[in-house]
């Protein structure tokens, strides 16, 4: 099964610059595609050395609809552009979703650099998503590309669209947490606090879960970058 991996960015410069290595390995094992929304500093033009770019408006669901139509592969894994994985996981993701009854699912999350506060945040996270087939975009969402179209593909909202997409994925048929490794940068918690980064992350779900206006939850949510 051939696979499109898809990477929404905006202004990701440094990682691109950091990370050229293990983007180009991953265009060995897939179609790599990046959708950009419009940055302002030098991620298209890197961009392009590392796979095809398409440009888009800045909505992280938007960006990966619009990867997902122009991708040619039979499969779909949605990375953040912090988030790294080996060319042979693309290659076990492929030989799992060969397996007809398994649809879609994601990977283990581990914080690289580490400390016991982010194993700690990642283990939980991993927990989540095996107990409840949620799973949060930075673990490395992969789905049947015939499956995420008949799902309608991510909600067109400003946050959570991960969640949602999720709930809908494990509603159509069986999903799975891989037993191999997605490695993602813990910027986000080192920047704003991990108190801080909780307790935001926290009211976000609880609200949204109480039927809570997404677009007005995105605001608490900001951007790093």
């Amino acid at each position: 099964m051939t696979i499109s991996i898809i990477i929404p960015t905006y202004n990701e410069e440094l990682i691109l610059t950091e990370n050229k290595s293990c983007f180009k390995d991953l265009s060995k094992y897939g179609e790599v595609i990046f959708v950009d929304g419009k940055s302002s500093d030098k991620t298209v033009n890197l961009a392009k050395d590392l796979g095809k770019v398409i440009m888009s408006p800045k909505c992280r669901a938007i960006q990966m609809n619009m990867g997902a139509r122009a991708a040619k592969g039979e499969a779909l894994l949605f990375l953040h552009a912090d988030t790294m994985v080996e060319g042979k996981t693309i290659a076990k993701i492929a030989y799992t979703l060969n397996k007809k009854k398994i649809i879609g699912g994601c990977l283990i999350h581990v914080y690289k650099p580490g400390s016991p506060i982010f194993k700690f945040i990642a283990f939980t996270g991993n927990l989540r998503a095996r107990l409840t087939k949620i799973f949060y975009g930075d673990q490395g969402i992969f789905v049947r590309k015939d499956i995420f179209e008949k799902i309608g593909g991510f909600p067109d909202v400003k946050i959570c669209e991960d969640i949602l997409f999720s709930r809908k994925l494990r509603e159509n048929g069986k999903t799975r947490v891989l037993p191999y490794y997605i490695y993602c940068s813990p910027r986000r918690w080192a920047k704003g606090g991990v108190l801080k980064t909780f307790l935001i992350n926290f009211k976000i779900c609880f609200r949204m879960f109480r039927g809570g206006n997404l677009d007005d939850l995105a605001t608490a949510y900001k951007d790093i970058r």
